[in-house]
């Protein structure tokens, strides 16, 4: 494992976002392997790679939006 210390070479940080279903009810992590989905906005779980995203989108027939923070 090499450490990269010059921030040029670094890869960029991928924004943050967070997903909303088709009823507005953010993404709150998983229960039982399946998505869970809150009316709290404070529990909004913040993502930040898309196959996170299809993961969730596999897991539960709402029709899903992304949100970037």
């Amino acid at each position: 494992m090499e450490a990269i210390l010059n921030k040029k070479l670094r890869e960029p940080k991928q924004p943050e976002f967070i997903v909303l279903n088709e009823y507005c009810q953010c993404y709150s992590g998983l229960k039982g392997g399946y998505p869970v989905f809150s009316d709290d906005m404070d529990n909004a779980r913040t993502l930040n790679n898309m196959e996170q995203f299809k993961k969730i989108q596999y897991g539960t027939s709402y029709n899903l939006e992304i949100m970037y923070v």
